[in-house]
């Protein structure tokens, strides 16, 4: 396992997107939203060394819920900055420079990582077949 600082974790996940075809403004907001995550851990921090009670305090922090001046920040912007962070962690989890996820049990998954997909099936699910 190669130890990355957030920093650099952060920089090559921002350069994999970039070689992914997103868009400038979804690497400008992207990059904003893993700012904040460096600003609470600090960008010399090891990757191997965020544990769940971190990433807990994270979410429960000023930093991720207030903006400058105290005032809260909007409901859609936090589960964005936390779905950003989500799939930082994912992808840093596929490159092997954690060894697994350092989530709370109750932090959103999202789609990507759903064990059911969606979208149902009527054939395999009855009381789909039976509407």
């Amino acid at each position: 396992m190669t130890e990355k600082t957030l920093h650099e974790a952060v920089h090559e996940h921002l350069e994999y997107l970039k070689g992914q075809g997103k868009s400038e403004r979804t690497l400008y907001t992207y990059s904003k939203d893993l700012e904040q995550v460096e600003a609470f851990f600090g960008p010399d921090k090891k990757l191997s060394a965020i544990l769940i009670p971190h990433v807990s305090g994270f979410l429960k922090s000023d930093a991720l819920l207030k903006m400058h001046g105290d005032k809260d920040r909007s409901e859609i912007t936090v589960k964005k900055t936390i779905r950003v962070f989500r799939t930082f962690l994912v992808w840093a989890k596929e490159q092997g420079y954690i060894p697994k996820l350092p989530l709370p049990k109750d932090t959103p998954m999202g789609r990507s990582l759903k064990a059911t997909p969606e979208v149902s099936n009527a054939e395999s699910d009855p009381v789909a077949a039976a509407d």
